[in-house]
Parts: structure tokens; sequence; C-alpha cells
């Protein structure tokens, strides 16, 4: 009796499938992906497990525990390593990669407000993975760079960080880390200029965005 019940809910989706496309697209992997998308939908719009009461608010503060969870895994990865924070190694990282840097381009790069960033750079400075010196195009400011030390310890965390890196996306099957990969690359895109205008009046954001 199941497979009948099954059967006719499956005829009641080709149904509405066919009844919503507009085009000739019309076939078996559009199908699929429709109802793929349309159980997804289903079943968020049921599971409302942490905040109870709506899907942006549900995917905010999804995103929040994720980056509470990574930063522990990373915590744990970087143990024996000079880092006191996920963010001093996360700081040591980017000026490795981008080298010489001055101070606000670099706490703009990890997209982190600056007063926070500026602690973070003291710790490295006192603990000399980094340094800084006189910036040649302009004698009032300076910028930073990797020590030799540093640069030793920044490879070696980042086998350490690698790992903690699988863990957090473990789960995951290729085509889903892809996919998610994707959305949150999309989600920067639409926030890094509102982090770099540096606006902090919601209303005006809500406005400005049309959100």
């Amino acid at each position: 009796m199941r497979v009948y019940e099954l059967i006719k809910q499956l005829i009641d989706l080709v149904g509405e499938f066919v009844n919503e496309r507009k085009s000739n697209d019309i076939h078996l992997k559009s199908f699929v992906n429709w109802v793929s998308k349309r159980m997804d939908q289903t079943s968020a719009s049921e599971n409302y497990t942490i905040t109870g009461h709506s899907r942006e608010a549900e995917i905010a503060a999804h995103i929040g525990r994720l980056s509470r969870y990574s930063n522990t895994y990373i915590k744990s990865a970087l143990v024996d390593l000079p880092f006191t924070t996920d963010m001093d190694f996360a700081f040591t990282a980017i000026l490795h990669r981008s080298g010489e840097i001055g101070k606000t381009d670099l706490i703009r790069k990890m997209v982190y407000d600056k007063s926070s960033g500026m602690e973070v750079i003291k710790r490295l400075l006192k603990n000399e993975i980094i340094e800084q010196f006189p910036n040649p195009d302009d004698k009032r400011s300076k910028l930073l760079r990797l020590t030799k030390k540093g640069e030793e310890y920044v490879i070696m965390a980042y086998g350490e960080a690698s790992k903690a890196a699988k863990v957090v996306s473990g789960c995951l099957t290729e085509n889903e880390q892809i996919s998610l990969l994707n959305t949150l690359k999309k989600l920067d895109d639409f926030h890094l200029p509102i982090y770099l205008e540096e606006e902090k009046d919601l209303e005006i954001i809500r406005e400005k965005y049309f959100l």
C-alpha cells in the first residue's frame, strides 16, 4: 500500500512541476533538481530548531554556530604552536600570502573590527611572530611582515589547521562542499562591500541594499 501512496505523491509532484514550467525544460534531470530544492525548502521551513521563528534567523544562527565549531577545532589543532587565538594564526596566514602590508589593510583583509584587530597585531608583535618597519612610501606609517620565526610557525600551522578544516566539512560529500562553498562566496560578495563602507546603521544598510 505504501508503494501506491508513494506513486500518487510522485504523480502529484510531476503535475506541480509541469504546471510551474514556462518553457519546454521538462525532463528527468530538471524534475529531479526541482524535487530536491522543494524538499530542502520544505525541510527548512519545518525545522527552525535553533531560533524557532524564521528562515533568515536560522541561517544566521547556523553560520554563527559553525564559526564557533571551526574556531574550537583550529585552537585545538594549534595548541602546540605560539598562537594565542585562532585569529592570531589567521592574521599570520594572511601576512604570509600577501607579504608586507599596513595594519589597517591587514585588518580589512580579515574583515575584522579595528580595535580587536589591533589587539591581535599587538600580540603578534610582542611574541615576535611579526615585525613592523617604516613604510618607504609614507614615513608617517608602518608596514608589517613576518619574522623568520613567524614564517616557520605559520608553515607548521598550515598542516595542523588543514586537519581542523577537514573536520569542519567532514560529513559533506564533494558536491555538497562545492555547493556550500559557492553559497558562502555569494554571501561574502554581498557582505564585503557593506563591511568596507564601515556603515554601522542597520536601517541605512537595509534601505541601501533593498533588504
